[in-house]
């Protein structure tokens, strides 16, 4: 039977499904249902919206809100918003860092980078072209960066999933250039063909995905009239060089192979922040 390193070693990525309950993923989600509630009063107070949509469930509050405030088509990455101790207990989350040491080792760094993701109805804007993250990323083409995403709503073909080409990392970083009409940089030669296989992922909310920063992958357009949540983080093997990347100042030791466990406490996490520089810098 073929193991999980051979896997995303011959994909380039791996979905493990059930990786995690809804119990692992409760606090982030009370978190950023949260950041919902308090924007919901904020606009409603303003004038700017007639109905705080609190009866709304998780996966449709924010779009109709948005819609409500004719906001819908702004790109809303969430960084600083969603800081908490809920988000490094699952960033540091003993099942996620099982996952990566069993494709990368038992040293392991997390990059700083992290992103909660709402992915809205029909936005144009997140809907990503084929891409290697590395092509993002200067000068860690040479290196392992691995990007943990998970959804947390169910990603079916309608509601916008990922695609990946599998194999694509061992052809190395492609040539980029930018092309009107693309938010994004692009790959100077397309990196799909009639004989090449493209593999659209369908998640279940508690499945892991982890790729690597050479895989080609891309987002497709949300059909569905729901929001596809998902959050997602990087790692390395600890000592790789982040090489100034912006958010190197909150890297820190998620794992260490002499005690199996996680160094970085919350407290000293925070502390990095708020000494960061960029921690204003983002939504």
């Amino acid at each position: 039977m073929e193991t999980n390193f051979e896997k995303f070693t011959e994909q380039g990525y791996l979905v493990v499904q059930s990786a995690l309950s809804e119990a692992d993923l409760a606090s982030l989600i009370a978190v950023v249902s949260e950041v919902v509630d308090a924007r919901a009063t904020e606009l409603y107070k303003e004038g700017v919206i007639s109905d705080t949509y609190e009866g709304l469930p998780f996966e449709r509050r924010w779009h109709a809100i948005l819609k409500g405030c004719n906001r819908e088509n702004e790109v809303f990455g969430w960084h600083t918003l969603v800081f908490s101790e809920a988000l490094f207990d699952l960033i540091t989350h003993p099942k996620v860092l099982d996952i990566l040491e069993s494709l990368i080792g038992s040293d392991i760094q997390f990059n700083g980078d992290f992103w909660v993701r709402p992915k809205l109805p029909n936005e144009k804007l997140t809907t990503l072209p084929w891409h290697q993250d590395s092509a993002y990323m200067p000068d860690t083409e040479n290196d392992v960066h691995l990007t943990v995403w998970l959804p947390l709503v169910d990603v079916k073909p309608e509601n916008g999933p990922l695609q990946f080409l599998p194999g694509s990392h061992k052809s190395g970083l492609q040539t980029y250039h930018r092309v009107p009409g693309e938010v994004f940089a692009v790959p100077v030669l397309s990196p799909t063909s009639s004989d090449i296989d493209i593999h659209t992922l369908e998640m279940k909310k508690g499945d892991l995905l982890v790729f690597n920063n050479l895989v080609f992958h891309r987002s497709l357009l949300n059909c569905s009239n729901i929001i596809r949540w998902s959050v997602d983080f990087r790692f390395s093997p600890t000592g790789t060089s982040l090489n100034g990347l912006w958010h190197e100042a909150i890297a820190c030791p998620a794992r260490e192979r002499e005690s199996g466990q996680c160094p970085t406490s919350w407290q000293t996490w925070r502390a990095q922040w708020e000494a960061s520089p960029h921690k204003d810098r983002f939504v």
